[in-house]
C-alpha cells in the first residue's frame, strides 16, 4: 500500500503532464508538495493542489534558482523525503538537422535538470540519512528512436545517472531510480499524435494498443517515493504497455 502521509516533496515539471498529475496523487495521499512551473497556465494548474506558496516558477537548467527554491521548500517543511524530476521537452527532427541550440536545450531540460535536482536533493538526503528520488526517463532512453537524437541521448543519460548516483547514495540509506513512459497521453506529446501516420506508428508499437495516462506514470512515481518501495535502487522502470518487451 502507498502511504505519503507526511512526506515532504519536491517535484520539478509539475505544472502539467506527468508533474502535475504525481503532484495531485501525492497530495490525495497525504504529501505536503512544492514544485516548479513555467508561466501563469501551469501556476493555475498545480494551485488547483497545492498553496502558492509552495509553487516557483523556475528554470530548471538554474542550478543557483532551482537549488533555493528547494531550500524555500526545505525551510517550509521542515525536511525533505522525496524529490521527482518531471520538467522535459521533446524536439523531433533528423539527427543531421538537429541545430545546436536544440541540441543544448533538450539535452539542458531533460538531463542536466534532472541532475540540477538529484544532486541537491541528494546533499540534503544524505544528511538526513533517508530519501527517495525518482527521475523521468522514457522508453526512448532504452531502445532508440527516429527524429529524436538529442531526446534520447538525454534520456539514456538519465539511464546513467540513475545507476552511478544509486551506488553513490546506497549506503547512505538514499534511493534513486527512473521510470520509463511509453507514449502518453499528455500536452508534450499531443503535436506527435495529431499526426496520422505517427499515431498509428506509436500505436502499432505498443502490445496494449493505447497510449498510456499521465496518472499510470503518476502511480509508478509515488510507489517509488514511498517506503512501498523500500528496496529498490538504481533501477529504471518502464511503464509503457509492453513497448519494451519487443
Amino acid at each position: 500500500m502507498i502511504d505519503l502521509s507526511g512526506y515532504r516533496l519536491f517535484i520539478t515539471g509539475a505544472g502539467s503532464g506527468i508533474g502535475l498529475a504525481s503532484a495531485q496523487g501525492a497530495r490525495a495521499l497525504g504529501a505536503r508538495v512544492a514544485g516548479t512551473i513555467r508561466g501563469d497556465e501551469q501556476r493555475q494548474a498545480l494551485a488547483q493542489f497545492i498553496g502558492n506558496e509552495d509553487i516557483f516558477d523556475v528554470d530548471v537548467t538554474d542550478s543557483v534558482a532551482l537549488e533555493q527554491a528547494m531550500a524555500t521548500s526545505i525551510a517550509r517543511f521542515g525536511g525533505l523525503d522525496g524529490a521527482l524530476a518531471c520538467a522535459g521537452i521533446i524536439a523531433l527532427s533528423p539527427s543531421t538537422e538537429t541545430t545546436d541550440q536544440v541540441w543544448q536545450d533538450v539535452i539542458g531540460t531533460n538531463l542536466t535538470g534532472c541532475f540540477n535536482l538529484a544532486r541537491g536533493a541528494a546533499l540534503h538526503m544524505k544528511g538526513a540519512g533517508k530519501g527517495s528520488i525518482v527521475m523521468i526517463s522514457s522508453q526512448i532512453g532504452l531502445v532508440g528512436h527516429p527524429r529524436a537524437a538529442a531526446y534520447a541521448a538525454s534520456k539514456s543519460g538519465i539511464n546513467g545517472l540513475t545507476r552511478a548516483m544509486a551506488l553513490e547514495l546506497g549506503p547512505a540509506n538514499v534511493r534513486i531510480n527512473a521510470v520509463g513512459p511509453g507514449p502518453v497521453n499528455t500536452e508534450m506529446t499531443a503535436e506527435t499524435r495529431s499526426i496520422p501516420e505517427r499515431r498509428e506508428y506509436l500505436l502499432n508499437g505498443i502490445p496494449m494498443g493505447r497510449f498510456g495516462e499521465a496518472e499510470e506514470i503518476a502511480n509508478t512515481n509515488l510507489f517509488l517515493l514511498s517506503d512501498a518501495a523500500s528496496f529498490i535502487t538504481g533501477q529504471v522502470i518502464c511503464v509503457d504497455g509492453g513497448y519494451t518487451a519487443k
